[in-house]
């Protein structure tokens, strides 16, 4: 039996690599694919609202190639939770775009396109999105002394257009795809405790004999 890709997106800020390690450890035959931002920036590039094309350019293999491994996993039979892919390299593309004409988008974009259109695209199973305000995005990557500078996205208004094109990502590009939102402006305990129910609910409804 095949295993399922679940993908977790969100602004920064919102929880999800902290949430995505933790279900990792309590889930059975399960796999984490850590954020592409986090590889970027442990080789100095710098990413969000201040990447240059050619990080981009390295943005785009990487969600395509760690596509690929992912449904290979799957296929062997293994969970797979990606912490992001598309849907935020769109969107970052999108805002940057809107915010400062950075061109990326019409790499993204068409790339994307062109991928779904010859079935080359691997597609999740379900998306699990962390919602939080774009306020509380700032106030939490303020919060944290960890965090890599060039992980930083310090613009409220990309911030904010990221959000907006999620939504339409979720209801217009992949509608087929299922969506779980969470309330990630809650106390982290309570988060798990939401996430751990929709994940052990999927993976048994895959389970389930039809």
């Amino acid at each position: 039996m095949t295993g399922l890709i679940i993908v977790f997106e969100g602004l920064p800020g919102c929880g999800k690599s902290t949430i995505a390690r933790e279900a990792v450890k309590r889930l059975e035959n399960t796999v984490l694919m850590p954020e592409v931002s986090e590889m970027a920036a442990s080789r100095g590039f710098e990413v969000a609202d201040r990447a240059s094309i050619g990080t981009e350019t390295w943005f785009l293999t990487q969600y395509y190639t760690r596509g690929v491994e992912a449904d290979r996993l799957r296929n062997e039979g293994k969970h797979v939770i990606m912490d992001r892919n598309y849907a935020s390299s769109l969107a970052f593309g999108f805002a940057n775009f809107v915010a400062s004409s950075n061109p990326s988008l019409f790499m993204h974009f068409p790339s994307y396109i062109v991928n779904k259109a010859v079935g080359t695209l691997v597609k999740p199973d379900a998306y699990l999105f962390f919602r939080i305000p774009v306020e509380e995005s700032m106030r939490r990557q303020d919060s944290r002394e960890e965090l890599k500078e060039e992980l930083r996205t310090g613009s409220v208004d990309v911030l904010g257009n990221c959000e907006r094109f999620y939504k339409a990502f979720f209801s217009i590009l992949e509608p087929e795809v299922s969506l779980y939102e969470i309330d990630a402006a809650r106390p982290m305990d309570a988060v798990l405790e939401e996430v751990m129910g929709v994940l052990e609910t999927l993976l048994g409804s895959h389970l389930s004999p039809s």
